[in-house]
């Protein structure tokens, strides 16, 4: 698992780049959507800036002219060519109107014989009738009476000599004029386009529906953002139908008219959305791959060390017993003889030779005496419990066990243990027990001897254990290098 660790951690670093590069997409995303709506209301209010000044040109010339005294004894065939240029023929232009001070219908642009009517309830005649200093006027959105066509009425304020209110010059501009330049502005699934008026009523909007034409828009989040800048970009749910919605919006030059392009969130992230897809699961297939193929090496590692660990442990170890062989114990040997010498603590040998165990071949057999050999390894490895206890096949039939910080007492005891142990071992597997001739020696380490001089010592104390009658344990005394009995 060494190798997985790492490479998790890489991906996981690897993943934290890839969602900080996908959220910079994602805010790309959003500003290019922004940026391009900004560019389509530029063009919008360019377009209807236009035609609202030319329509306003024409008013202005009617205003202009009306100030003719003379303009009302001429022909009413040439005072319509005077009045009404080619603008009041315009396909969106219902009609231009002259208004007078009662309301009353003066002069259309569309007929030389107007019928008698009243437009005193008009809202733009309102306003010029309570104001002497408004311009050009832009109305809210009504319904003309003869055709039922919505419109929005476009006027300038009629004077007498003395600045008094004579009337209203007024043109009607036709909705469908804002619907069929709307129509071709590529906004994708659920967007939409509002024209308002800056006083919070929605005019029109694509795509059409009049059951909205004249809302109250006092909810809208548009107007506290207008209110801080003339243009900007921002995210809301629309109050007509709840659509969650970047909008854009700017105002229509100096018009007291305000657009606002929206589109769906889903719309402006659906690119996004996709490649994000895509690259997820590409880089999910990717992570899933590597971390199994990380996996994969880690256990081919794994089994690679195992294996040399397994050979190294044949290479140290008795291939019948399981126990050290010579080899390796008498580099073990070396080792915890100097670290016991460091730590001034005593040390012990024990010599094991099993008896007459040429004989026990010969009577029950090479496999008895394997099995025989098999048992007393098992034993020496169950009494080896601590750190510095170290078992060992010394040769064929003789064994060895290291005692680290053991005195000659306890290494007694380890002995007496190891009788016991064996002597279960036996009946425990139907064995034919043996006896067993030990020697022991113990001494604290020191600089200069060597742990071979414990061993032959140890070894010397077992042939005296034989010389003796076997199945005895000898200890070697140190001191006077002789050994005395158990």
């Amino acid at each position: 698992m060494f190798l997985v660790v790492p490479v998790v951690t890489l991906l996981f670093c690897f993943s934290g780049v890839l969602i900080h590069v996908l959220m910079e997409a994602r805010k790309a995303a959003l500003e290019r959507a922004g940026e391009t709506a900004a560019r389509l209301i530029a063009a919008l209010s360019s377009d209807i800036s236009r035609n609202i000044e030319i329509l306003d040109l024409s008013l202005q010339a009617v205003v202009d002219d009306l100030k003719n005294p003379k303009i009302d004894r001429i022909d009413p065939e040439l005072r319509q060519l005077l009045l009404f240029d080619r603008t009041a023929t315009a396909r969106h232009l219902g009609r231009m109107l002259v208004i007078d001070e009662a309301g009353n219908l003066r002069i259309d642009s569309r007929t030389l014989n107007p019928q008698s009517r009243n437009f005193a309830d008009r809202d733009y005649f309102q306003a010029h009738k309570n104001s002497d200093d408004i311009g050009t006027y832009i109305g809210r959105p009504e319904r003309a009476r003869d055709s039922g066509k919505w419109f929005i009425g476009i006027s300038r304020r009629l004077s007498h000599a003395d600045g008094s209110f004579a009337g209203v010059v007024a043109a009607s501009l036709r909705l469908s004029f804002f619907e069929e330049l709307f129509k071709d502005v590529a906004l994708g699934r659920n967007g939409n386009v509002t024209l308002a008026r800056t006083d919070r009523t929605l005019i029109t909007q694509w795509p059409p529906d009049e059951s909205y034409i004249g809302l109250d828009l006092s909810r809208s989040a548009l107007y506290p953002h207008l209110a801080q800048s003339q243009s900007g970009v921002f995210e809301t749910d629309s109050v007509t139908d709840g659509v969650h919605r970047l909008v854009a919006y700017g105002q229509v030059g100096d018009l007291p008219l305000v657009i606002g392009l929206g589109q769906s969130m889903k719309h402006v992230y659906a690119n996004w959305r996709r490649n994000t897809r895509s690259i997820t699961v590409l880089v999910t297939v990717l992570c899933v791959m590597t971390v199994l193929l990380a996996i994969y090496l880690s256990s081919e590692l794994t089994r690679r060390e195992s294996a040399e660990r397994d050979l190294a442990m044949l290479q140290m170890s008795d291939g019948l017993t399981g126990l050290l062989n010579r080899r390796f114990f008498d580099e073990v040997l070396d080792r915890e003889w100097r670290r016991c010498r460091r730590a001034r603590l005593p040390a012990a040998v024990l010599m094991i030779d099993v008896d007459f165990f040429g004989v026990y071949n010969d009577a029950n057999g090479d496999r008895a005496g394997d099995a025989l050999l098999k048992a007393l390894g098992k034993s020496i490895a169950a009494i080896s419990k601590r750190a510095g206890d170290w078992g060992a096949r010394y040769g064929g039939d003789e064994f060895a066990i290291f005692l680290s910080g053991a005195s000659a007492a306890e290494a007694e005891t380890v002995c007496r243990l190891l009788r016991q142990r064996f002597a279960d071992e036996c009946v425990k597997n139907g064995i034919s027990a043996a006896g067993l001739s030990i020697g022991i020696a113990a001494a604290a380490p020191n600089i200069r001897e060597s742990p071979d001089r414990l061993v032959e010592a140890a070894d010397q104390a077992v042939h005296l254990a034989k010389q003796r009658g076997r199945g005895h344990t000898e200890m070697a005394c140190r001191s006077h290098d002789l050994t005395r009995a158990a």
